[in-house]
């Protein structure tokens, strides 16, 4: 029986096998290596994310902080500043993200409007 099966396939045809079979396993290989080599962009990606959820963080608790404050302030003094808590809100949150702190130290006294834009004058 053994005869009958060694006498059946050539040696050329073997030899194909193997090739096919050690190319196969060697492809297989480099494409695992190539996965691996990726791991560490994913390190890179997550602090991305976890930078990008921090900021959206920082910019909704600023603008709490903002809020809370201008009330305080709106109590004390008893002005009206209905229509300018958004945009004194919007702006201290702006300020705080661009410097990348908190608005604990923040105190906004007054918004006014600028006399010329300085693209005019250019």
């Amino acid at each position: 029986m053994n005869n009958m099966v060694l006498s059946s396939v050539s040696v050329g045809d073997a030899f194909l096998n193997v090739a096919i079979g050690m190319i196969t396993v060697f492809v297989v290989l480099i494409l695992i290596s190539f996965i691996i080599s990726l791991f560490k962009y994913i390190s890179v990606i997550q602090n991305k994310l976890a930078d990008r959820k921090a900021n959206k963080d920082l910019v909704a608790s600023s603008t709490d902080t903002v809020l809370s404050q201008i009330e305080e302030k709106e109590e004390v003094e008893s002005v009206e500043l209905t229509d300018d808590l958004e945009l004194v809100a919007v702006i201290t949150a702006a300020i705080a993200a661009s410097m990348g702190t908190s608005t604990d130290g923040f105190v906004v006294r007054s918004i006014r409007r600028a006399g010329k834009s300085r693209w005019k004058n250019a």
